[in-house]
């Protein structure tokens, strides 16, 4: 079973289940450049200022966050409304599935937008676990509220585990993936592969390869499966 909780909509939380395509937040202006420590520092006093609070956003959120709490205890982080200041920011996350002969990779990648919903996507994480079931459950989460940065979570469940991950993305260059406690820095590569073992354990692959290299996402698909690496293990496997 398919799921995708996301993302934030101008204030409502919108949620799908079952579906195949990107989730999106309100439409939006990202800066192309890095934020610098004073802009940062900026914005981090805005948050902490009561007059510049988005009222009406925080009433909708806590209608929301009463309406689907059983959806959010589900994830690594359970989730509670807390209010923000005014901010424009467009996010998005789309699942995608890799089947090689018999080995199916259950996937998501996700970003930002350039501009607005209809604009570039940049994206900032793509996270990949052999589950060899296409419909193995995967849930995903993408949050815009920690704007500039962008934060995410969520777990997939294969026969014998479930993995939960977290991901936090900083506008100064530097993010970070936690999956069951294991940290990936990204800066060194933002596709990052799972293979679960019989015993509960996993072991893990990051290579330097992102949607934002290629024309079509089919491509980028494609390098994976090619990257010397993944075809090494993907031949262990299938021996």
């Amino acid at each position: 079973m398919k799921k995708i909780f996301g993302v934030f909509i101008l204030g409502t939380l919108l949620l799908a289940c079952q579906v195949n395509k990107s989730t999106i937040s309100n439409q939006t202006a990202v800066s192309k450049k890095k934020w610098s420590n004073e802009q940062l520092q900026l914005r981090a006093n805005q948050y902490l200022d009561t007059a510049q609070w988005d009222q009406k956003l925080l009433r909708q959120d806590v209608t929301t966050y009463n309406k689907y709490a059983d959806q959010f205890r589900d994830f690594p982080l359970n989730q509670s409304p807390f209010p923000v200041a005014k901010y424009e920011y467009s996010v998005f996350s789309t699942p995608f599935n890799i089947v090689t002969d018999n080995l199916v990779f259950k996937g998501v990648s996700l970003g930002e937008y350039e501009q607005t919903k209809d604009s570039k996507q940049i994206y900032k994480l793509s996270l990949l676990v052999l589950t060899n079931n296409i419909n193995a459950e995967e849930s995903t989460w993408v949050n815009s509220r920690n704007y500039p940065y962008l934060t995410a979570q969520g777990y997939f469940k294969t026969v014998k585990n479930k993995f939960d991950w977290v991901l936090s993305a900083s506008p100064d260059g530097y993010s970070t993936l936690v999956f069951n406690m294991k940290l990936f820095d990204l800066r060194f590569g933002e596709t990052i592969l799972i293979y679960p073992q019989k015993d509960r354990t996993f072991f893990y692959q990051q290579i330097q390869l992102s949607p934002n290299d290629y024309k079509h996402f089919e491509q980028y698909k494609k390098a994976i499966l090619q990257n010397p690496k993944v075809k090494t293990q993907l031949h262990r496997l299938k021996n």
